[in-house]
């Protein structure tokens, strides 16, 4: 096919044949200057493959076909994409019913209403069916699904999704808002669909409950618990993973070796996240009960951290149901923050928190999102699977406004000393290590499989070294790199390393 000059976009010029250039267009088809998209429909000097010119012209040749078309069903609610290869529109009056099929993609008429009131203009002169119309256009109505092509109607699950997302995003003034659009356009749409959509979105506003909504996420939330779905389907997937692993115990002897394990974890667990201290000047604040000039709360979340690890109820804690580990998560932040009041100690935060631009759990959605979280890794029973489930769900709900990293790592680690396991200990130069793994899981990149493997890592080195005095220990710190800067680390080639 010709290169296209500078003046013809690369999607080509849409042209129609009619009596006096149809012959032509088709000569030019064949030399390879024209692309036939459909009977008598032609891009000329198209660069782009026929799918992506077919895409690109789609408004154009729905308002070709059907002037003034309104882009509905799972069209609107899908923002105008294509719906396995479809695009859905009506009409009240069309002249052509039957579907247009171009290149990977068919243009499908009904006979409805024309634009509405709260219907939003499109290009060329169309419209997307507004936000009330689309709920309703997505109710399926009476009869058969269609065959080889994907139904017009989304689904009720899907209506109840989307209400539930109107919810989060605009609160009851929202859903008070699409009760007077329905008001105003139901007369001119099906009134079954129109009785079941208002029937949701009255009983979100609490004045009536009749009908149970088949969507889990809306549900969740007229039982006042919404939740992240979005999360969900992560955990859903990480706990796949690991159900799918078989499990590499790693038992600790209950010897006197672990003796220096809580204080070095304690350190550690603060160093990463800023609280920084000489090793030394930390074990006197840790262990022996000093306090540094000019840093009191600092000294007083290392010395929590320590005391919670090694705490003979806190240090094994295991929760029994999504609302245990609320409470479980309220009492040891209290603890960890108590010096913090500025940092609200055991209250759930107040506003959506973030890590280089990476979004948490919605507040709202918190509770409802770490209760049915915890259901969703209930297969996962071996202990170092779970501490990383738990791990995972932590971080990704993210409940407090600070603190949630080391609450996460005590959490996990109380899993693993309550079956007997070792614990895991993240030392400085595996910070971003240990963060990516972390973020592998958040960005979905994989299962799950870096954090599993990171921390399976981070556990066998924990397991090799000597704990048993805080000389020794601290020797084996140095031996194996655990006291380097990460970003030095990486600069001169150096990694964690099994201590000799």
């Amino acid at each position: 096919m010709n290169v296209a000059s500078p003046e013809v976009p690369p999607a080509g010029t849409l042209t129609f044949a009619d009596d006096r250039n149809r012959a032509h267009l088709s000569r030019l088809a064949r030399s390879g200057r024209a692309l036939r998209l459909a009977p008598g429909v032609y891009a000329l000097d198209a660069t782009l493959p026929p799918a992506q010119v077919a895409r690109e012209h789609r408004f154009r040749l729905i308002a070709h076909y059907w002037p003034s078309a309104v882009l509905c069903d799972q069209t609107a609610l899908h923002g105008g994409e294509a719906v396995e290869g479809w695009l859905f529109v009506c009409h009240p009056e069309p002249v052509r019913t039957s579907d247009v099929v171009l290149p990977e993609l068919t243009l499908s008429v009904r006979i409805g209403p024309g634009p509405l009131p709260g219907d939003m203009p499109a290009m060329e002169g169309l419209h997307f069916s507004g936000p009330a119309r689309t709920l309703v256009e997505n109710v399926p109505g009476p009869g058969r699904p269609p065959r080889g092509r994907p139904p017009r109607a989304a689904g009720v699950t899907a209506v109840e999704d989307r209400i539930d997302g109107e919810a989060r995003v605009g609160g009851a003034g929202r859903i008070a808002n699409l009760l007077n659009q329905l008001d105003v356009i139901g007369p001119s749409l099906p009134g079954p669909a129109v009785d079941l959509v208002r029937r949701r979105l009255v009983a979100l506003l609490g004045t009536n409950t009749s009908g149970r909504p088949t969507s889990a996420r809306l549900r969740a939330r007229l039982d006042g618990q919404p939740y992240d779905q979005h999360r969900i389907e992560l955990f859903t997937q990480f706990a796949e993973l690991l159900t799918d692993t078989a499990p590499t115990p790693l038992a600790a002897p209950p010897t006197e070796q672990w003796t220096w394990l809580a204080f070095f974890e304690s350190y550690f667990s603060n160093y990463i996240e800023g609280t920084q201290f000489d090793v030394e000047e930390a074990r006197r604040i840790a262990v022996d009960g000093e306090e540094s000039a000019g840093r009191p709360q600092d000294s007083h979340d290392i010395r929590a951290t320590y005391r919670l690890a090694t705490h003979p109820t806190h240090g094994r804690a295991v929760a029994g149901s999504g609302a245990d580990l609320l409470d479980l998560l309220r009492e040891q932040h209290a603890i960890l923050l108590a010096a913090r009041p500025d940092k609200r100690p055991g209250l759930l935060k107040e506003q959506r928190n973030y890590a280089g631009g990476y979004a948490f759990v919605d507040p709202e959605l918190l509770p409802g999102t770490l209760v049915r979280g915890f259901d969703v890794f209930a297969p996962v029973t071996d202990a170092f699977q779970r501490a990383l489930a738990l791990m995972v769900l932590i971080t990704e709900c993210h409940p407090f406004d600070d603190g949630n990293g080391r609450i996460a790592r005590l959490v996990a680690n109380a899993t693993l000393s309550a079956a007997g396991q070792v614990r895991i200990v993240v030392p400085t130069v595996y910070r971003n290590d240990y963060l990516a793994g972390l973020s592998s899981v958040s960005n979905r990149a994989g299962r799950g499989e870096a954090l599993l493997a990171v921390l399976g890592f981070a556990q066998r080195w924990t397991a090799h070294v000597d704990w048993r005095t805080y000389v020794g220990a601290d020797a084996q710190m140095s031996d194996s790199h655990a006291y380097l800067d990460a970003g030095v680390a990486e600069r001169s080639g150096r990694r964690l390393r099994l201590p000799s």
